[in-house]
């Protein structure tokens, strides 16, 4: 009888023994693995800091001198000596308009004008002839009146003469189309053996010396903009490139432009000319106004499911919690958190790829 109860106590006993050593490995066991499991990730703070409150507006690049040419008299084109993307100095000849009509009115201006200073010159030595025997009681008041009517009518015909003349150089300087400044020729509406007509436009030129942005600007953001306010430009076929500007006009109607105001904007000088710009690229404005507190995070820690955006935050016993945020206004590399996050909270800022919502995280 004892020895069946010695057994009993040693089966026991050696039972309790082997649960506890199994106990202790799978103890040993499960902390082995979740040090094998932890991911290694860079973790960063949330802060609500000032930042610059910035707005972009979307705009369009063209030359701040641009010009339609064409003339105000009726002719056949006879010559054109540009093309499209030629450069030109200011009085260069630019087109040719046949003028031959014009110049045979000037012949006869030129042979109206020399009768007509005949005429003056003949008048005036009159008059002071007259005049001097008027003085010796020699002539009549009546005479001497005569001869004062006489000198003025030929001198209003010179005057009417010399304003025909200006008339006629005028046309002609009309059939000659010149370069009012110099720049580049960027369009041409006409061909040669054209009829030109006046106010028809015939070619388009610009100078490329200053450049200026029109930029639309909205509603809401338009009491922010005021006149000489600094502003950086980029250009979407240009990355990297940022020109500073000034606002130089703003229009204070939206009536011709939908819901949007109109603002120019004028790049400085200098800055450009180190860029290749070309009309009509698309232009970004970027306008800073203030401040204002804003909770900013890398756009790289983002995480995006569909259209769910969210990044992992760190929890309890550091596992990777994954919080869908609502996003703002990028500026740069970062981008605005406006809601889901924040100040003070950890979230993970890179990691590796493997990290999933709850996974054991430790900061490298």
């Amino acid at each position: 009888m004892k020895m069946k109860s010695i057994n009993k106590n040693l089966l026991i006993a050696v039972t309790a023994m082997g649960l506890f050593l199994a106990s202790c490995g799978h103890k040993e066991q499960a902390a082995t693995t979740e040090n094998t499991n932890k991911i290694s990730v860079k973790i960063a703070t949330a802060q609500l800091e000032e930042f610059p409150m910035e707005t972009s507006f979307s705009g369009k690049l063209e030359a701040d001198k641009q010009s339609n040419l064409s003339t105000r008299i009726m002719g056949q084109i006879t010559s054109i000596y540009v093309k499209p993307g030629q450069k030109v100095n200011q009085g260069d000849l630019l087109i040719q308009i046949r003028n031959q009509d014009i110049l045979a009115k000037k012949a006869q201006v030129e042979a109206n004008k020399a009768e007509a200073t005949t005429a003056y010159e003949s008048a005036e030595k009159d008059l002071k002839r007259f005049e001097a025997l008027h003085a010796s009681n020699s002539a009549s008041d009546k005479e001497l009146d005569d001869m004062r009517t006489r000198f003025q009518m030929a001198k209003a015909r010179v005057s009417a003469v010399e304003q025909m003349e200006r008339e006629v150089e005028e046309n002609i300087r009309y059939s000659s189309i010149r370069a009012p400044y110099s720049g580049i020729i960027t369009s041409k509406f006409v061909t040669e053996g054209d009829m030109a007509n006046p106010g028809m436009p015939l070619l388009s030129i610009e100078s490329p010396a200053l450049w200026k942005v029109y930029a639309r600007v909205p509603e809401l953001e338009i009491a922010n903009v005021k006149l000489n306010d600094p502003v950086k430009v980029r250009f979407t076929a240009l990355p990297g490139v940022e020109v500073e500007g000034t606002v130089s006009e703003v229009n204070p109607s939206s009536t011709n432009t939908g819901s949007q105001f109109e603002a120019k904007i004028l790049l400085n000088a200098d800055a450009a000319k180190s860029v290749d710009l070309y009309s009509g690229m698309f232009a970004t404005v970027l306008h800073e106004k203030g401040t204002q507190k804003m909770i900013r995070v890398p756009q790289n820690s983002l995480v995006t499911r569909g259209q769910l955006v969210g990044l992992y935050t760190i929890g309890t016993n550091n596992k990777a919690l994954l919080r869908w945020v609502r996003t703002g206004k990028t500026y740069g590399d970062s981008i605005e958190i406006l809601s889901g996050l924040n100040d003070g909270e950890k979230y993970v800022l890179s990691g590796e790829s493997k990290l999933y919502d709850g996974a054991i995280v430790e900061n490298k």
